[in-house]
Protein backbone atom coordinates (compact mmCIF):
# COMPACT_ATOMS: atom_id res chain seq x y z
CA UNK A 1 0.00 0.00 0.00
CA UNK A 2 1.67 3.71 -0.96
CA UNK A 3 1.04 6.95 0.06
CA UNK A 4 -1.57 7.57 -2.38
CA UNK A 5 -3.62 4.40 -1.81
CA UNK A 6 -3.62 5.15 1.99
CA UNK A 7 -4.81 9.17 1.59
CA UNK A 8 -7.55 7.88 -0.97
CA UNK A 9 -8.73 4.91 1.71
CA UNK A 10 -9.09 8.39 4.09
CA UNK A 11 -11.08 10.05 0.81
CA UNK A 12 -13.25 7.10 0.74
CA UNK A 13 -14.55 6.83 4.22
CA UNK A 14 -15.35 10.25 4.24
CA UNK A 15 -17.78 9.76 1.23
CA UNK A 16 -19.05 6.80 2.94
CA UNK A 17 -19.70 9.13 6.29
CA UNK A 18 -21.14 12.09 4.26
CA UNK A 19 -23.49 10.07 3.00
CA UNK A 20 -24.85 8.37 6.33
CA UNK A 21 -25.01 12.02 7.71
CA UNK A 22 -26.07 14.51 5.49
CA UNK A 23 -28.69 16.39 7.82
CA UNK A 24 -25.90 16.49 10.80
CA UNK A 25 -23.16 19.28 10.23
CA UNK A 26 -20.19 18.08 12.41
CA UNK A 27 -16.90 20.42 13.22
CA UNK A 28 -14.28 19.72 11.42
CA UNK A 29 -12.09 17.36 13.37
CA UNK A 30 -9.08 19.24 11.52
CA UNK A 31 -8.30 22.89 12.30
CA UNK A 32 -7.00 23.42 8.47
CA UNK A 33 -5.86 21.48 5.64
CA UNK A 34 -2.20 21.62 6.59
CA UNK A 35 -3.02 20.31 9.91
CA UNK A 36 -5.23 17.34 8.31
CA UNK A 37 -2.26 16.61 5.44
CA UNK A 38 0.07 17.08 8.72
CA UNK A 39 -2.16 13.88 10.65
CA UNK A 40 -2.39 11.86 8.01
CA UNK A 41 0.84 12.13 6.97
CA UNK A 42 1.74 11.24 10.86
CA UNK A 43 -0.13 8.35 10.29
CA UNK A 44 0.79 7.05 7.17
CA UNK A 45 4.53 6.97 8.74
CA UNK A 46 3.28 5.10 11.57
CA UNK A 47 1.68 2.27 9.37
CA UNK A 48 4.68 1.80 7.52
CA UNK A 49 6.54 1.51 10.38
CA UNK A 50 4.55 -1.00 12.03
CA UNK A 51 4.22 -2.72 8.17
CA UNK A 52 8.71 -2.71 8.07
CA UNK A 53 8.28 -4.08 11.61
CA UNK A 54 5.74 -7.10 10.99
CA UNK A 55 7.71 -8.34 7.62
CA UNK A 56 11.11 -8.56 8.87
CA UNK A 57 9.73 -10.02 12.51
CA UNK A 58 10.20 -13.97 11.99
CA UNK A 59 8.54 -14.43 14.95
CA UNK A 60 5.42 -12.86 13.16
CA UNK A 61 6.14 -15.13 9.63
CA UNK A 62 6.31 -18.40 11.46
CA UNK A 63 2.47 -17.27 12.96
CA UNK A 64 1.25 -16.80 9.66
CA UNK A 65 2.71 -19.86 8.13
CA UNK A 66 0.81 -21.97 10.87
CA UNK A 67 -2.84 -23.32 9.85
CA UNK A 68 -3.77 -24.31 13.27
CA UNK A 69 -3.11 -21.29 16.36
CA UNK A 70 -2.54 -22.25 20.33
CA UNK A 71 -3.64 -19.65 22.70
CA UNK A 72 0.17 -19.44 22.70
CA UNK A 73 0.33 -18.09 19.50
CA UNK A 74 -2.61 -15.41 19.98
CA UNK A 75 -0.77 -13.77 22.89
CA UNK A 76 2.74 -13.76 20.74
CA UNK A 77 0.80 -12.11 17.75
CA UNK A 78 -0.61 -9.42 20.53
CA UNK A 79 2.99 -9.39 21.88
CA UNK A 80 4.54 -8.63 18.41
CA UNK A 81 1.67 -6.05 17.78
CA UNK A 82 2.34 -3.78 20.03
Amino acid sequence: MNKKQFLNTYKKIGALHKKQENEVEKPSLYKTEHDEKLIKDFHFAQFQKNRDQLQDNPDFKALTDKDEWTEEDVQTLLKTLK
